[in-house]
């Protein structure tokens, strides 16, 4: 085979497996999601590009990566195994990201429980508060969560960080904590799904692994 014939061949091969992955990404992400346990997020998918909303993206803040951690503990005692599906991620600004929580319940009875969290930033300027810089899209935080009896759950957890985060602040850690739920409990809150500085963006990325 002549040399120009090969690389047309190969050039071929590229196109046809670029366009393969442009047409089945829609539904693989959703047997991923499927596969995970989370519930499908309303996050448009196969869409590209760098503006978000009324917001377009500066070159800089197109290239920038801060890097994701999630941890977690749970209350003394509680039977509970608690951890997320990925320890740390990078993230750009303004791309809406899903990940999620495993969690099974040891125990012989069924469990209702509550998570809290902290955001905790490295590096930016001092007194920032970072929260004001996520947009939770899908949170399992301050909620009240069943757990039956030896059984494992998914907890998902979407959010998109802000492109206006400080610049220097290159950590982010989501620590999350798990106890069991109480009557009236103070710990459950209203929902935070709410608009921060971010802006909800065009294509979202599941983490497991």
């Amino acid at each position: 085979m002549q040399p120009r014939t090969r690389t047309l061949i190969l050039i071929g091969l590229a196109f046809s497996a670029s366009v393969a992955l442009t047409v089945f990404a829609v539904p693989l992400y959703n047997l991923m999601c499927d596969a995970l346990g989370i519930t499908r997020p309303t996050i448009p998918l196969g869409q590209s590009g760098t503006t978000i909303g009324e917001v377009t993206l500066t070159p800089q803040q197109a290239a920038r990566r801060v890097t994701i951690r999630f941890t977690a503990n749970t209350q003394a005692g509680l039977p509970i195994d608690f951890a997320p599906l990925s320890y740390s991620v990078q993230v750009g600004l303004g791309q809406s990201f899903l990940t999620a929580y495993a969690a099974r319940n040891n125990a012989p009875k069924a469990l209702d429980g509550v998570a809290v969290h902290m955001l905790y930033a490295m590096g930016g300027p001092s007194g920032v508060n970072v929260a004001d810089y996520i947009a939770l899209e899908q949170c399992f935080c301050f909620a009240q969560q069943h757990y039956p009896a030896q059984s494992d759950i998914r907890l998902p957890l979407a959010f998109t960080l802000a492109p206006t985060l400080p610049e220097g602040i290159h950590t982010i850690t989501f620590a999350y904590t798990l106890f069991e739920a109480l009557p009236d409990d103070p710990r459950i809150k209203p929902p935070l799904m709410k608009q921060s500085r971010a802006t909800p963006a065009p294509a979202a990325t599941v983490a497991a692994k």
